[in-house]
């Protein structure tokens, strides 16, 4: 039997104050942002593609299916958005990677100062100074520039040499590394990936991530469990 992980023991859900349920619901009217629009279309060419694993896809799948239909879009600009002073050094090095990945973080560079950025909690393991050296950002989802219930397109940004927090996902979740990475997926030893990685870690298993000279820069995504 699979066991109940609470929403505050998973670290890049940042709004735990706030189930997603109580949220604003999505209105489905609109039509997306040519620039969001776009990001969506790259992210999908990139986390189904033939390389990813299964269980990425699988993930990612049921996201992308979410994205037919369009939530409720910000129409306001938020006056300071918190955006990481290393940001643009983590996208170059991903824009210099050349093909689809360098699509992606180009599409990204041209959203971020749209982007609210959010410091989340330390945790065991993790780096000094963590609070002051990551920033997470939804993209879609909840509070993101599309604000709907159902799903989260999210960003994790950490600067060189920082460990994240070891902890437990509530959520089946995949992920595209716009960066180089080592990972700890339930428990098991450091493996280490580069840009264009793309993985999965499924609903309670532990999971770690760490980057050493480089920043570090992933786009995640999962669906939310609305009916709970």
């Amino acid at each position: 039997m699979r066991r109940t992980i609470k929403r505050e023991a998973d670290l890049l859900i940042t709004d735990e104050k706030e189930p997603v349920k109580r949220r604003l619901r999505e209105r489905g009217a609109a039509e997306r942002p040519v620039e969001l629009d776009n990001f969506l279309n790259l992210l999908a060419r990139a986390m189904l593609h033939p390389s990813a694993s299964t269980m990425a896809s699988f993930v990612a799948g049921k996201v992308f299916q979410k994205l037919e239909r369009t939530g409720t879009l910000r129409d306001k600009q938020p006056q300071d958005t918190g955006i990481p002073s290393g940001l643009e050094a983590a996208l170059q090095n991903a824009i210099a990677a050349r093909d689809i990945y360098a699509e992606v973080a180009q599409s990204v560079r041209r959203l971020a100062g749209s982007l609210v950025w959010i410091r989340g909690r330390s945790g065991p393991f993790a780096s000094l100074n963590f609070e002051k050296a990551h920033a997470h950002s939804v993209i879609v989802g909840p509070g993101g520039l599309e604000d709907r219930a159902d799903i989260r397109v999210g960003l994790t940004y950490m600067e060189p040499y920082s460990r994240f927090p070891d902890h437990v996902q509530r959520f089946s979740r995949a992920f595209l590394l716009l960066s180089p990475c080592e990972l700890s997926i339930a428990g098991a030893s450091w493996i280490s990936t580069g840009i264009g990685g793309v993985f999965a870690a499924e609903a309670g298993q532990s999971f770690a991530m760490r980057c050493t000279t480089t920043p570090l820069l992933a786009v995640w995504c999962h669906v939310e469990e609305t009916g709970r």
